[in-house]
């Protein structure tokens, strides 16, 4: 080949790879610069293109030069410790959120030096981070207690101040700034908050999720984009457990730049929170919901929290099923019985209605085998065995439709039983709720099985008192009220306990319509 060829396809191809790069490299730039404040984005894989994130903490001290200092903050709500050791959130406790033996429950607890990088609200920096600080005050206010710290670095004095609210699930903490001298370099950290986790809740996980401005509403993020996104600017961004959330909802200096996970050692996640770069003398204020998902208590602190409270389509009917809940256990207080009462509340005003359907129900049931016989009879001339059909209807004043119709009564109470158990496994207020006797807790199932036996006992009940005349129609209903015991046998006791009255109040309607004689 012709050298000057060469040399020329050569230089068209290099040429042509390099337009390339670089065209694509804008490209995704102007992507990301198009992205709104508070939307996520898929990390790029060239380096080049952005800054790359990261979840790694280089701290400065290898081993431990100074002594531990706690500083307790006691509240109406909750008991929080601070240390000095990285200037974090030791533990909280929840005074008003009993667990099991009525120790209160609680989301944070303490890190030794050797996971000191799991810490709740580290402060890390770009280079070498400060682990230990020195307590500088604590102040008790009307309304609150303030707890500062502080550390330096070669160029910059930092100075953390958390402020613990006394009457809601609220902490601020200011991040201060300050140079030595006149040729600090610029400094840029990340701030670290993990999720809750509740170690007495048997396989306890955590979610991620973040505000979603577009649709004015809390986003729970999927598994799979967790680790492979990032959010700019977010409005509000955290973790959360079955019962409580960590989340920032307040940044007045947009300090956070972008914000993303990563799994910690026991793989549970952590919210970073990517500050701007500092190059003069700066204080950013950041707020944040530390507490449980509590419709009332995220309502006082930032009411876009209640979004938290995911119950899925059916939201509406759950957020109505738990205002009545709570009002009928303000008069019994037990959940045990404002469940009961709720079952009889949603079954009254139904009552005239299921008796009709369910006498209508029967009195088909019972002329069953002798549309049976016609069909048997013309099944050879289905022309005639309909008219024939239509015509046993007329006269005995029944209705095709009144199979359909008896179903009413479930699709009434399929919606309810959803609801009961979204609402029943997933609302604080629930976890831990005894009934009576060895019903120690509605959000769990029976220990025993006894509810889930009894509900089925009274499910065999009503298929004996309902006249069922087709042989497979009553194995059918044998098979089915099998299965449902034994699939109830695993849910919350609560849901069972509806269950279970919703059964003995169908019993009871049962010997009442007959007794009434209604037809």
């Amino acid at each position: 080949m012709n050298k000057r060829l060469f040399f020329v396809l050569l230089m068209s191809t290099a040429t042509v790879f390099l337009v390339q790069f670089f065209t694509n490299k804008n490209k995704v730039q102007q992507g990301i610069e198009k992205i709104q404040p508070g939307q996520s984005y898929k990390i790029p894989t060239k380096e080049e293109i952005l800054k790359p994130l990261n979840r790694e903490i280089n701290f400065s001290e290898k081993k431990i030069v100074a002594k531990e200092v706690l500083s307790e903050v006691d509240t109406k709500l909750c008991k929080v410790v601070f240390t000095n050791f990285g200037a974090v959130l030791d533990s909280i406790e929840y005074k008003k959120r009993p667990g099991k033996e009525n120790v209160p429950l609680k989301t944070v607890h303490h890190k030794d030096f050797f996971h000191r990088e799991d810490g709740c609200f580290l402060l890390a920096l770009q280079e070498k981070t400060p682990y230990f600080y020195k307590p500088v005050s604590q102040d008790d206010f009307d309304d609150k207690v303030e707890v500062k710290y502080q550390a330096e670095t070669s160029d910059w004095v930092i100075n953390k101040t958390y402020s613990i609210y006394k009457d809601k699930y609220k902490f601020d903490l200011d991040i201060e700034f300050t140079s030595k001298h006149g040729k600090a370099s610029p400094i840029q950290s990340r701030l670290f908050v993990p999720a809750p986790f509740v170690s007495e809740i048997p396989k306890d996980s955590s979610n991620g999720f973040a505000f979603n401005i577009k649709k004015n509403s809390i986003k729970i993020i999927p598994q799979r984009e967790l680790l492979e996104s990032a959010w700019l600017t977010p409005q509000m961004f955290g973790c959360e457990d079955r019962y409580f959330a960590h989340s920032l909802i307040g940044d007045k200096e947009h300090f956070v730049q972008r914000a993303y996970y990563k799994n910690s050692g026991d793989k549970r996640l952590i919210s970073i929170f990517e500050g701007v770069s500092v190059e003069k003398n700066k204080k950013y204020s950041l707020s944040f919901y530390v507490g449980p998902k509590d419709m009332e208590d995220m309502n006082l602190v930032d009411p876009r929290l209640e979004g938290l409270l995911n119950f899925g389509l059916l939201s509406w009917i759950c957020k109505l099923l738990l205002k009545f809940l709570g009002i009928l256990y303000g008069y019994v207080h037990n959940y045990g019985f404002a469940i009961i009462l709720l079952t009889l509340l949603i079954k009254l005003p139904l009552l005239p209605i299921t008796m009709k359907t369910s006498a209508m129900t029967e009195k088909y049931q019972k002329l069953q085998p002798q549309i049976n016989r016609i069909r048997e009879k013309y099944k050879g001339d289905s022309q005639t065995m309909h008219a024939e059909i239509m015509r046993f209807h007329k006269e005995r004043k029944i209705s095709p439709a009144t199979q359909m119709v008896g179903c009413l009564p479930l699709l009434i109470d399929l919606p309810i039983i959803w609801s009961l158990y979204r609402v029943l496994g997933n609302y604080m207020d629930l976890y831990n709720a005894p009934f009576m006797l060895w019903i120690t807790d509605l959000s769990a199932k029976d220990p025993y099985y006894i509810l889930p036996v009894l509900m089925g006992v009274t499910m065999f009940w009503q298929q004996k008192m309902a006249p069922v005349a087709d042989g497979k129609q009553k194995v059918i209903m044998i098979f089915t009220t099998i299965f449902v015991t034994a699939i109830f046998s695993n849910l919350a006791a609560g849901l069972v306990l509806y269950w279970l009255s919703k059964n003995l109040l169908t019993v009871g309607e049962t010997y009442l319509r007959k007794a009434l004689r209604i037809k």
